[in-house]
């Protein structure tokens, strides 16, 4: 006795299509993103952070320092659920340490130049 037939389980095979496909444009989209070397969040300014700089961040830009309105991702993917939380990051870009700032859904609100 069967449990179905053939196009029951052709239909199941087919469900993760739409899946799948939005998960390759979030890829592709990101192809481009930048990384960078970041702190954990920081609740003030991330200046003041002495720990290792080892978290790995994507950002959404096309320098490599972010800039205001980019958009700041935890995995080169354009997911809205990979957005950073708003804090501050200490960042590592060329050789120089940043204060980064981000607002609400990972935007970047400015970048500032760490002072020795």
């Amino acid at each position: 006795m069967a449990l179905g037939n053939a196009n029951s389980s052709a239909q199941s095979r087919g469900k993760n299509k739409p899946i799948l496909v939005k998960r390759r444009k979030e890829v592709v989209m990101a192809k481009n993103y930048n990384s960078l070397t970041s702190s954990p969040m920081q609740a003030s300014d991330a200046c003041r952070f002495r720990g290792s700089l080892s978290e790995t961040f994507y950002h959404s830009g096309s320098s490599a320092l972010p800039s205001r309105s980019d958009v700041v991702y935890s995995a080169r993917r354009a997911n809205s659920r990979g957005v950073l939380e708003a804090g501050n990051y200490k960042i590592l870009v060329g050789g120089a340490n940043y204060n980064m700032v981000i607002a609400a859904n990972g935007v970047v609100s400015r970048v500032d130049v760490c002072r020795r």
